[in-house]
């Protein structure tokens, strides 16, 4: 599936600002933008860079720390900016 670079982009830097995305499965009203974000994510689990799960209708992938490396190189995002998921309190 083609997938713009500037979609690709928005989908991958708001998981790695969160380390958590949340997608709704809407057969009935699909829209493409869920579809392109599932099957980007797809992609990513298949590398194991992220993890998946699948509960009511909801997909939730979550960015495993191989995934934040992987993110960072692609994104160009520095080693100081960590996601929300990795800050310890």
């Amino acid at each position: 599936m083609y997938t713009p670079k500037k979609v690709k982009i928005l989908i991958l830097s708001q998981l790695y600002r969160d380390g958590v995305l949340v997608v709704k499965l809407d057969k009935k009203n699909s829209r493409y933008s869920n579809l392109i974000t599932i099957k980007l994510m797809k992609s990513l689990v298949s590398k194991g860079l992220v993890g998946e799960q699948f509960s009511w209708n909801f997909y939730y992938f979550i960015l495993q720390d191989s995934g934040v490396d992987y993110l960072r190189k692609i994104l160009n995002i520095p080693r100081s900016v960590i996601p929300f998921t990795h800050i310890a309190i």
